[in-house]
């Protein structure tokens, strides 16, 4: 460089050599960053998340704002005016949902969500309203549980909480009853919230989060086990913490009987193949203490684990993962979402069909 060729100091000469050097790989860094965001438009596009002024959810997105990603299978729709992921906002659901990524559903159509598919379902016979949200497991829907309940209190009926996993401990059953779950922030500094802003800097973030760096470490090293949310759950729990689920259930039986509403936890196993492709679902002391617990205490307790059964044997699909990832691994796709909907219809169908009788059967003995 002829600017180069002027500076006859030695020392001054080898400085401008190495920060033009900086220079032009701070350059290309900018170019290859602008490179992949105009390409993740294509794959993820997503906006940042934002506090929750009315403190249901940890986090919410920006009313109104539209999304798109294929990072597993292809999710596209649009966030209603209160940041969650329908159609359009409900003012006066008698069904909520709550739950997981699962739930917030941005790896399927928005059409074909458990929520949406319920309403199309239910045709005006119940209205569900999903307030899904990545990152909350059972324990944070069990935490803001009361605060959505008096939200709706004017309309809601029925409670859905969605879990992906049944392991409980003691740790984190005391953190639902202290209301110290950990709380995902939507702030970030300023550093963290330009990342988030540029797609090609949020999707290496992400990548950073999620394990690019264990390509550099040994095979054996390397993490085996798919997880969701970054947490691993086994189907296994020491003695020490079954405790917990009698506790949790308590937890939720009191708020049954102080607000009238009645609550449905909803749990979708993943599945898993033998050598001879037979589907089948880990079932361990941790399955058998929750099922227990919502019996003893009057919880309604929902497995599609046979529904899912019935559609791999007799429709040849699973529920969970994409033709982008493996089979079986990953997030509820839409067969997944449309089963789900389909057991919980007829579940409740079945419980307002029990509420009903005892209704019409008073009606005919005072015409007697």
């Amino acid at each position: 460089m002829r600017f180069m060729e002027g500076i006859q100091n030695p020392v001054a000469k080898r400085i401008a050599q190495w920060a033009f050097r900086l220079v032009k790989i701070g350059a290309a860094g900018a170019v290859a960053v602008v490179i992949l965001s105009v390409l993740m438009l294509g794959y993820s596009f997503i906006p940042v998340h934002i506090e929750n002024p009315v403190s249901n959810t940890d986090y919410i997105w920006p009313a109104g704002s539209v999304w798109f990603r294929v990072t597993e299978g292809i999710g596209y729709g649009k966030f209603d005016n209160n940041g969650f992921n329908n159609p359009e906002v409900i003012e006066h659901p008698d069904i909520l949902l709550l739950g997981s990524s699962h739930m917030e559903a941005q790896y399927v159509p928005q059409s074909d969500s458990v929520s949406a598919v319920m309403n199309d379902l239910f045709a005006g016979e119940h209205e569900v309203y999903n307030l899904g949200i990545s990152g909350h497991t059972i324990y944070k829907t069990c935490q803001y549980l009361p605060k959505n309940i008096e939200l709706y209190r004017d309309s809601v009926k029925y409670v859905i909480l969605e879990t992906f996993f049944v392991s409980l401990t003691q740790e984190d059953v005391d953190n639902v009853l202290n209301h110290t779950v950990q709380y995902a922030s939507s702030k970030h500094n300023p550093v963290m919230q330009f990342v988030n802003e540029v797609p090609g800097l949020r999707i290496m973030d992400h990548q950073r989060k999620v394990g690019f760096f264990d390509l550099f470490k040994d095979s054996g090293s390397r993490p085996n086990v798919f997880s969701i949310d970054g947490d691993e759950y086994s189907s296994e729990v020491s003695a020490s913490d079954l405790p917990a689920y009698d506790r949790l259930f308590q937890y939720l039986e009191d708020i049954e009987k102080d607000t009238g509403v009645e609550l449905i936890i909803y749990y979708h196993p993943t599945e898993t193949f033998d050598d001879e492709g037979h589907i089948l679902f880990e079932e361990g002391n941790a399955y058998e203490a929750f099922a227990a617990a919502a019996e003893a205490h009057n919880i309604d307790f929902v497995d599609v684990a046979d529904d899912f059964t019935k559609m791999f044997y007799e429709e040849h699909h699973v529920a969970h993962g994409f033709c982008t990832g493996k089979l079986g691994v990953g997030h509820l796709n839409s067969y997944g979402h449309r089963a789900s909907a389909e057991a919980l219809v007829r579940f409740i169908r079945e419980k307002d069909k029990a509420q009903t009788q005892p209704e019409k059967e008073a009606d005919t003995n005072v015409n007697d």
